[in-house]
Parts: structure tokens; C-alpha cells; sequence
């Protein structure tokens, strides 16, 4: 598997959320062409500000603590908790102190075949699980 820092992520260019004072161009990752999953461990020590991916994030907090901040809110995260971000929702992060995590990237069509796969009895075709997980997550918030 490709590592996040490698030459091969597709940068283009993406307006994400940013202090009213201030616009921020920045970059959305993307996972390398032909990977459904991407996992990386990283420790920061200084505060990141909010970007947007286009997949699916799933972050498992593994040493210290940290806030997690959004668009919409601030959320307080600390070893153990499980952070699940929808693809294009842009998460920033203050650690206290530093903060070790695993993040594993998921394409987001894949997600959503294997919650087909998993709701099988509850929905008619793939096609209607977007509509079913727009259901399930309602809110655009930083859930753990």
C-alpha cells in the first residue's frame, strides 16, 4: 500500500472551511488510484488546521488527547475513542501536549458497498444506501 506522504495522492485544488477573516486554499487528498483502504499511525505535536478528504476517515485516538474541530463544532477525543468522518468534512485538531492516532482512509464507494452488504434486508440496491446512510447520519458532525 501507498503511504499518504508519497507522490502519488492526487491533489486538487479545494476551498474547505475557514475562519470568516480568512479563505484557505488548500489541498483535498485523495487516495492513490486502486486503493480502497489506506491506514498510517502518526504522533502530532502542533495544531492542525481543518482539511477536507474525499473519503471516508475513521480515527482511532491511541496515545494523549486532543479537540477535534469543525465546521460545526469542537469535540474533546482522548485514548480509546474512535472518531468517524464523512468524506469531504473538513477536521482540524488541537493536541494537548502531542497526540498519537491511526487513521485509516476508506474510499467511499466501498464503504458504501459494504453497508449494502450489511443492510442487505433493509435496502432494494446499491443505490439506495446513500439515501439509507444519509439516514442513519443526519447530522454533519464529528461523531466518536
Amino acid at each position: 500500500m501507498t503511504s499518504l506522504a508519497t507522490s502519488s495522492w492526487s491533489r486538487p485544488a479545494q476551498k474547505i472551511w475557514a475562519p470568516p477573516s480568512r479563505t484557505v486554499e488548500r489541498p483535498a487528498l485523495s487516495l492513490p488510484t486502486g486503493d480502497l483502504l489506506l491506514a498510517r499511525t502518526r504522533t502530532v505535536h502542533r495544531p492542525v488546521e481543518p482539511v477536507a478528504y474525499d473519503c471516508v476517515k475513521i480515527i482511532v485516538v491511541r496515545d494523549w488527547s486532543t479537540v477535534l474541530f469543525s465546521k460545526f463544532e469542537q469535540k474533546p477525543v482522548n485514548v480509546g475513542d474512535v472518531v468517524l468522518l464523512g468524506a469531504n468534512t473538513p477536521c482540524g485538531s488541537e493536541p494537548e501536549g502531542h497526540i498519537t492516532v491511526t487513521t485509516i482512509f476508506a474510499d467511499t464507494d466501498y464503504v458504501l458497498d459494504q453497508v449494502f452488504w450489511q443492510y442487505v434486508g433493509c435496502v432494494r440496491d446499491r443505490f439506495e444506501v446513500q439515501g439509507f446512510v444519509a439516514t442513519i447520519y443526519t447530522e454533519a458532525a464529528l461523531c466518536s
